[in-house]
């Protein structure tokens, strides 16, 4: 397969852009493709949604927290301690 992959790939295509077997790739792809025809030939997984896919299910990626919130008490000065 050449570099440049197209943005609408065939099953076989979006399991090895995915870098997984086909029987893999579709048991564990929530991705849905689009019928371009009514056969099983016209379907195509959209580049876009397999690597919105890809991102959400990689551990390493950032996920941005919010600053933890102090309360009131504590930024006054007023936590009692024991």
């Amino acid at each position: 397969m050449s570099e440049r992959w197209p943005a609408a790939l065939r099953l076989d295509q979006a399991a090895e852009y995915c870098g997984l077997s086909v029987p893999t790739f579709a048991a564990v792809c929530p991705v849905k493709p689009i019928e371009f025809t009514q056969s099983s030939r016209g379907q195509r997984y959209l580049r876009a949604r397999l690597d919105e896919w890809l991102d959400r299910i990689d551990p390493n990626r950032e996920v941005s927290r919010e600053p933890e919130r102090r309360k009131i008490g504590d930024m006054i000065g007023g936590r009692h301690q024991a």
